[in-house]
This record gives structure tokens, sequence and C-alpha cells, in this order.
């Protein structure tokens, strides 16, 4: 699955993130390509892991809507999507880049929460998408970080030269307090290192980027991941299914 199970004390929360809901209108209008609404397949792809797994609520880390800057020809289909999950189970959204006008959207619909954009600490994770800073508090409690937004996939070539690339679930081991003055000009006052997961994107016709790429690209861009000291060693590729393919590491020497 493209996600993960976070049980808590009371809760056992499925995250996802990056629905990207109503991709297929850039798709269309900003390449020319007539793809079905892949909507209903989110959907159910959702309540068939909800029921799989058992979980008490589903948390999307962001970028739930695609559309931009204002989502127009998308909002019935962004709508649909949170009222067929909130239906079935407590629903809540953390805002990523893409969000504009998420609150407004989800407005009146029962079982939706839409949370800051800087996160939620649920007991001891920070949940976010990873666009903006989170709160220096939170990344001080938190053993752990959950975010999307950099959509990371890993690259799999057999002897003969054929290639796949598969959606991938990141871990990464980083330093806390290098984090802190990254961010914050200033160290955390809990320091060790800290683990941050990476989900991928769960819109089935986003693969995502080569992760060997995304040290480069955090670099350049807006993202928490910028301010990651990156050791490949440090770095685990996970398949959806939680199979490990190795360290970026042990794939960079493969490439």
């Amino acid at each position: 699955m493209r996600g993960v199970v976070l049980s808590l004390r009371r809760e056992k929360i499925l995250l996802l993130a990056d629905t990207h809901v109503g991709y297929e209108v850039e798709l269309r209008r900003e390449r020319g390509i007539n793809v079905m609404s892949q909507t209903r397949k989110l959907i159910d792809g959702v309540l068939e892991l909800v029921d799989h797994h058992g979980v008490t609520s589903v948390a999307i880390l962001g970028d739930v809507k695609h559309e931009l800057p204002v989502p127009r020809e998308s909002v019935e289909e962004v709508k649909t999507f949170l009222r067929a999950v909130a239906r079935k189970i407590p629903l809540l959204l953390i805002p990523g880049n893409h969000d504009s006008l998420l609150q407004e959207i989800a407005s009146g619909i029962e079982g939706v929460e839409v949370a800051p954009a800087r996160g939620v600490l649920l007991e001891r994770y920070l949940l976010f998408h990873g666009h903006v800073k989170p709160a220096k508090e939170d990344l001080e409690r938190a053993e752990g970080v959950i975010m999307g937004h950099t959509h990371p996939a890993v690259v799999i070539r057999d002897e003969l030269g054929y290639a796949v690339k598969e959606p991938a679930i990141l871990k990464i081991y980083a330093s806390r307090t290098k984090i802190c003055k990254a961010l914050y000009e200033e160290p955390c006052k809990r320091r060790g290192r800290i683990k941050v997961v990476v989900l991928p994107a769960s819109h089935p016709l986003i693969t995502g980027v080569d992760v060997r790429e995304i040290p480069k690209m955090a670099a350049e861009g807006r993202t928490f991941l910028k301010y990651i000291e990156w050791d490949p060693e440090s770095v685990e590729i996970y398949l959806t299914d939680f199979t490990f393919v190795g360290t970026l590491s042990d794939i960079t020497n493969v490439a």
C-alpha cells in the first residue's frame, strides 16, 4: 500500500500522502492528455485499506487536491472524495502546497477535520506535508516525522537492462540538532537522531521521483528535506509492501 498504519495507544491511523485528487485536470489542460477520472479508484483504494487494517481514522499528509492556483474544474471531485471517505471513517487533512482553499472545500462535510499546515503531533510522531517549517516545540518532542511532498520512487533494473519505477517509502535517520540549527538557527532542547519517514504519492497515476535525485532536488526546493544532512548510508528504501530494497548508498553504487 502507498502508506503506513500508525498504531497509537487508543488509535490506529492510516497515513497517506499526496492523493492529488483532480490531477487528471492538469493532464488534460496542460499536456493534452485525456485520462479518465481516478477519483473512484482512489476512494476504493482508501476504503479497502481501511477495512483491511481495521484502522480508526485516516490522515492525508498534504496535497489532498491537485488543481492550482484556484480549484475550479476539480472542486466537486475533491468533495466527492472527502464525503466518500468521511462517510466511512474520520478523516484528518494536513494541507500541502497544492491545497489552496482546502478549508473552504471541506467546510460542512461531516467527519472531515483540516489541521494546520505546520502539522500535528500525535503522541511521539509529527505528521505534516513537508513544504513548511513545523513548530519547533513539536520537532523537539517528536521521536519521528512522517511526511509526503517528495513522491519518492525507486528504479529497479534487471540484468537485461529492463527497468521499472516503483513508488517507495524512505526512512531517513537524521541529526535533530543539525535540522533545528538549519531551520530555526538555534539547537533544539532535545538532541540525538530523529527518524524521518517519507511516504509516496497515493494517486495511481503518479509514480514519483527517483530517490537518487531527491537529495539534489531537496537542496534546491522548498521542503523539510532541505534541512537534512544526507548520509546515503542512513537512508533506507522500501517498496510499498515494505520490501527492503537497500540504502541510498546501495542503489547509488549499483547504478
